[in-house]
């Protein structure tokens, strides 16, 4: 009889448990919220020997926009991207476009160093339409600039990555002297020139953006059959073989 008492005074408790825990053990959980924002991480790794990079422009965008086309004239913020290294101008043209989602600059990377991780977002909607443009100067150089230009990277799925080798560019807009007094870097500063950056004038004659057939440097004083360019205050150091730049976006949420 007490057994028998025992077993309708634990019903009610019983009862009360299969309650607090919504029913029974075969019910369904909350489906999780799908989130609104994509979340992307951009990062740069200096393939050279001795080429710093300046500071990049980081740009996210749709189908339509293109910061340069090669063999068509370079616009005032690539002219001043590949002559001096700022991004500033380049960022606030790619704002302006109708396809811009979201833009950013990220750190200067030095030789041979793999780059900060820069992040990036825009809503999810956006993510099926994504274009990817990075660009970022060569700072021992007149105007070479190495980027990727509207890649497409919509297919990325959350935790995946995408690698793109860099070729290296040269906007056209400024002659490849490699003196002193034209180019902003350490080599001209450690020889004692202007290192001018950005100059208004365009004085290369071909003023298009081209592949950029690399620094030829300065004369090899031990071997006359090799002699470069006089005026160069580059060395062999200088020199560097495409791909420049190695850029691997990363899609974390």
């Amino acid at each position: 009889m007490k057994a028998h008492t025992l077993k309708l005074s634990i019903l009610p408790l019983t009862a009360a448990l299969l309650t607090a825990c919504g029913g029974s053990s075969g019910g369904s959980a909350a489906n999780p919220v799908e989130s609104t924002t994509a979340s992307y991480t951009v990062q740069i790794t200096n393939l050279t020997h001795s080429q710093p990079f300046a500071p990049a422009a980081i740009i996210l965008h749709e189908p339509g926009f293109n910061s340069f086309i090669d063999g068509e004239a370079a616009s005032v913020g690539v002219e001043q991207l590949a002559e001096g290294g700022s991004p500033t101008i380049a960022l606030s043209e790619a704002a302006a476009a109708s396809e811009h989602l979201v833009s950013i600059e990220g750190a200067g990377v030095g030789p041979s160093t793999i780059g900060n991780v820069e992040t990036v977002s825009i809503p999810t909607a956006n993510a099926a339409n994504l274009r990817l443009t990075v660009m970022t100067m060569l700072v021992d150089t007149n105007d070479a600039f190495t980027a990727v230009n509207a890649i497409d990277v919509s297919n990325l799925a959350i935790g995946s990555s995408m690698s793109f080798d860099a070729p290296t560019w040269d906007s056209g807009t400024e002659a490849n002297t490699e003196t002193a007094d034209t180019m902003p870097g350490p080599a001209a500063q450690g020889a004692s020139g202007l290192a001018e950056g950005f100059n208004v004038l365009r004085d290369d004659l071909l003023d298009q953006v081209h592949f950029h057939p690399g620094v030829v440097t300065s004369a090899n004083s031990t071997d006359a059959s090799a002699e470069g360019l006089s005026t160069s205050v580059l060395t062999e150091a200088d020199r560097w073989d495409n791909p420049a730049a190695r850029i691997v976006i990363t899609r974390t949420q």
